[in-house]
């Protein structure tokens, strides 16, 4: 068999093998609408509704970038057994949504891929902290799990990171709420190849943000994407280039669909 045979074989057991598990994904939401309160907030784990509903946190440590404006919090969840990693996503969204660029910069030269300029410094002025931290709490948890989260640029920053675990060969859980499109399709091989990501990827209707930036300038999502739509919702194809029976089809796009993820919002701190 050729190796284009053999991997086409490897996704196609990848993609039959996928398990969407909504009351993870929910878990996760409120993890990462969580990140936008206050440092202290977050620190005591005293962030609203989150907490009530998921007291599980423990060793929790913000990482931040005052100048950059960018965010995030690594903590450990005792009933899943997880190290958590969430990266905030922008403080004013429609400032953001205004405000986004298109440029691309090179991602590695191994891959010969490319992805979004904006997204790239963003999460590179959170790495240096996040690196630090990061191999304390896998020596305090070596068998603990990887779960990786963020909401709007915090999923695009999620993503970026997840995709650095995995490089360096950890198994990562990735969950994403309303992630604009990170890289180009080169982008898109290199990260599908990494199979030790499971990537749930939800998008809330007709949310604006995952539209962005824009597929003919040539941005494309990573999988898998789970769409809510009218009371339910679809787990839908991993296809290089989207979905189009997803919401990629959809023509009306809400900012305030940005807001709400499997029934949460974000939280009164």
């Amino acid at each position: 068999m050729t190796s284009s045979g053999i991997l086409l074989l490897v996704l196609l057991a990848t993609a039959s093998a996928f398990t969407y598990n909504e009351a993870l994904a929910k878990e996760y939401a409120a993890m990462s609408f969580a990140a936008y309160c206050p440092n202290t907030a977050i620190h005591n784990w005293s962030v609203g509704y989150v907490s009530s509903m998921y007291p599980d946190l423990t060793n929790i440590e913000v990482f931040e970038n005052l100048v950059s404006g960018t965010k995030g919090y690594i903590a450990y969840n005792k009933k899943l057994s997880a190290i958590v990693v969430i990266f905030r996503g922008s403080s004013n969204i429609q400032n953001w949504i205004e405000n986004i660029t298109f440029g691309k910069t090179a991602y590695n030269t191994a891959c010969k891929c490319k992805v979004h300029t904006g997204f790239h410094d963003a999460f590179m002025s959170l790495k240096p902290k996040l690196d630090t931290l990061f191999p304390g709490y896998t020596t305090k948890y070596p068998y603990a799990a990887i779960h990786v989260g963020g909401h709007s640029l915090g999923g695009a920053m999620a993503t970026l990171y997840a995709l650095q675990l995995a490089e360096s060969g950890k198994t990562v859980q990735l969950f994403s709420y309303g992630s604009p499109r990170v890289g180009d399709p080169d982008f898109y091989d290199w990260f599908t190849k990494y199979t030790k990501i499971t990537h749930f990827r939800v998008v809330h209707q007709n949310d604006t943000v995952p539209h962005l930036p824009f597929y003919p300038q040539g941005f494309y999502h990573v999988d898998r994407e789970i769409w809510y739509h009218d009371g339910t919702h679809t787990v839908c194809a991993a296809i290089r280039g989207e979905d189009k029976d997803c919401s990629w089809k959809v023509s009306n796009k809400s900012n305030a669909d940005h807001n709400t993820y499997i029934g949460l919002t974000y939280v009164d701190c």
